[in-house]
Parts: structure tokens; sequence; C-alpha cells
């Protein structure tokens, strides 16, 4: 009887927490904030990876785009950086033409493991410097099975470059899975409480990423400006929603697709992008856009500041998607298949990939932001300047959006409001 041990390998991406206050949470006061420290990217590899980077967000998220739009068609969020970094990790384990085929996907084959990981080092140590004024916290572990041998370079991989703690565990007790939702909920500041219901006696490992993220609105809204406004979705709804307003200096940028403004948050090391389709536009326009090379670069470039009188609504999105599809039309179908897959420098045993899902969560307010995600990856084996101008910017219909690290343009979150 062949020997069936599952591996779940889980990102869990709690972000972006913001709440109005004089100061924030760490004591900065907010008019004495300091600068962004802007990332500096070292090596040519950093920058282009940083640039595929870009590509593969835009690419997976007009996947999902799409899919969503031949099932419910509802408002949904995903995290292009909480999949890349779950898979990078996964990849670690993974040789022959299953890692080939996992580095196409997410658009990195053309550099070696050390500078992938490299990037993904330095990128994480350098979100943790770039905004003092911001709580952000990234956090690696690894639950192994004890009875288990796990090949050492697979564990001292991503230990060196993921930071991750090790811990053996025994999946057959009862309260392995209170260990594990118990260091999920401490790297989330209780955002996520479960992750698992229960371990399998028989899994490999439990692979955790968390990142956690709390800040302010740097140009909050006033209570007192929000109000029942009409929201107009694609197929002719309308909708009464509670639609927030401020007249302000924010980056602005348009053609003839999109209008876009910037809402930085904090000492504007991030923001959040708001993309509104031009009258006569859909976000499908917007997203078949967004895949045109250079076309995203193109237009943060042109951000300009101009006084923008702003209507965004108080939105919620609560969102789950499994990706096995999803990651097979971009290609990484082979990781997936018996016989096929190669997962030999993570164990001994045939293994493939027997589920990727996303779990997310955002909340946006008068304060700001609250947003979760979890990636989850499950592994089976088979025998074990202008001149200021005022423009309008009235986001009473469809829209999307995008959350990055402005410095490097590292895109974190990327959602479509379709309905409220």
């Amino acid at each position: 009887m062949n020997l069936m041990i599952k591996i779940t390998s889980a990102v869990w991406l709690a972000f972006i927490v913001l709440s109005a206050c004089e100061k924030s949470d760490n004591g900065i006061e907010a008019e004495n904030l300091p600068d962004p420290i802007n990332i500096e990217l070292r090596t040519t590899a950093e920058k282009e990876i940083l640039q595929s980077g870009q590509e593969f967000a835009f690419d997976f998220f007009a996947n999902v785009f799409d899919e969503e739009a031949n099932d419910e068609d509802k408002s949904f969020m995903v995290s292009p950086f909480s999949l890349s970094m779950a898979l990078a990790m996964t990849w670690n384990g993974a040789a022959g033409e299953t890692k080939t085929a996992m580095q196409e996907t997410l658009k990195m084959d053309d550099w070696s493991d050390e500078e992938i990981n490299g990037y993904y080092k330095m990128l994480k140590d350098a979100l943790l410097k770039t905004d003092p004024s911001t709580k952000l916290s990234i956090a690696n572990s690894i639950f192994t099975n004890k009875f288990v041998t796990i090949k050492p370079d697979f564990i001292q991989t991503n230990t060196n470059y993921y930071n991750a703690t090790v811990k053996p565990v025994d999946f057959s007790d009862s309260k392995t899975v209170d260990v594990i939702n118990q260091w999920v909920s401490d790297n989330t500041n209780g955002l996520i409480e479960e992750v698992l219901e229960k371990t399998d006696p028989m899994a490999l490992m439990y692979l955790l990423n968390a990142i956690y993220f709390k800040g302010i609105w740097t140009s909050e809204f006033e209570t007192k400006n929000t109000s029942k406004r009409a929201f107009m979705t694609e197929n002719g709804t309308k909708r009464t929603v509670d639609m927030m307003s401020q007249t302000a200096q924010f980056n602005y940028t348009e053609d003839e697709t999109m209008q876009v403004v910037q809402l930085p948050y904090g000492n504007q090391a991030f923001s959040m992008l708001v993309l509104l389709p031009k009258s006569g536009k859909k976000q499908t326009d917007v997203v078949a856009a967004l895949q045109n090379n250079g076309y995203w670069e193109k237009n943060v470039a042109s951000l300009r500041e101009k006084e923008v009188e702003l209507y965004l609504p108080k939105f919620k999105t609560k969102y789950s998607k499994k990706l096995n599809n999803v990651l097979t039309s971009m290609g990484m179908g082979i990781a997936f298949e018996p016989l096929k897959a190669d997962f030999s420098r993570m164990s001994n045993v045939d293994a493939l990939i027997s589920l990727v899902q996303q779990d997310t969560y955002i909340s946006t307010d008068e304060s700001g932001t609250e947003a979760a995600a979890v990636t989850t990856v499950g592994v089976v084996t088979t025998s074990l300047p202008a001149e200021p101008q005022k423009v309008v910017f009235n986001a009473d219909k469809p829209f999307l959006y995008v959350i990055q690290e402005n410095s490097t343009g590292a895109i974190l979150f990327m959602g479509a409001v379709k309905d409220i």
C-alpha cells in the first residue's frame, strides 16, 4: 500500500491594520514622521527580479479575475507577494522540470537559487526598516514531522534566507494543531487565529510565513464627511454605500483607460493605488492594460501631485480561492502531476503539490485599511510634475486597487471591488 504523506506549506499574510489617532502605536508623532528609507536594489538581478515579480502579480491577478468573471463575479483580493514567497520557499525542495516550471510561472527562471533567495531575504529585511512609524513583522516557521528525515539542505536554505525557525513535532498528537495555530495568531497580532482544524498524522511538514502590518493613512478621512451615496455596479445594480470624501493633495494620473490616485500610509513608504475605469471603460479594460509590458511603470512614473476631490467607499471583502487551475494555466501544471512532479530536494519520497489556496480579507474605512491574506500550499507524496489642478476622483463604480512598497514598487496586494 502506497504511503500518503500530506505536506501543507502555508504563507500567512496578515496585512494593513490602521487606526485614527494622534500618535502611531510606536509613539511617533504623526507630524514628525521620518522620511521613508528607500530600498536600494543592489544588483542588476535584484532589479530584474523585482520587475518580474510585478509581471507575475498582474498575470496572476488577471487569471484570477477571468476565473471569477466566469463564476460568481464578486469582489475579491489576492496577494501576489504572499503567493510568490510561498512558492519560492517550496521550490527550494523542487528539482528538474518541476523547479523550472515553478520558476517560469513566477517569471524568475533567469536567475539562480542564490539570487532568488537572496532577493527575498533583501526585500524582507528592507521592508522592516523603510517606515519606522509603521508596525511590520515578517516571520517564517517550519513544523516538521519528527519521525521523518527532511533533507538538511532544504531546511538550511529556508533558515538562512527566510530566517525560518524549525520545530520537529508529532502530527499524530492532537495538541500539535494548537501549537501551529498559536504561532499563526502570535505572528498576525490575532487577526488570523486558526489555519488548521487538525494535523495529518502522516504530514511531512507545515511551512508558514506570516506578515503583519499596522499603520495609518497619511491623509485620513474625517468621519463627518462620510455620507450615503450611490455606487453603480457594472451590471447596472445601484447600491447605497458609505462614501468617504476629502479634498487634498494626492499623486494622480490618468489616461484613456483609467484614473489613478495614490493614497499613502504613514511616512509614505507604503500606499494604496486606486484604479478607476474611465467613462465607457470597465474593469476588464484596466486588467488588460495592466498586462501590457511597461504600462504600469509608465503610469506610476506619470503620477503628479494634484488637488484631488476624492470619493472612496468604505468596503470589506472576504475571499477564498483554490489556485490549482490558475497556476496550471500559468504553466506550473507539472507540479500537480503524479509521476512527473519532482520534489526530491525536499525528501526522498516522491511528492506533488495537491493544493494551493489563498484566503484574504480587507476592510477599508476613514482610518485606513485592515487586511489579511493566507496562502496554503499542500503537497502529498505518492510513495511517501504638472501644475497643480483640481480633479474629481469619484469611485462610485467598480474599481481596482494595488497596495505596494513605493520605492521599489513591490506589489503586496491587488483587489477588485465589484459590489459593496
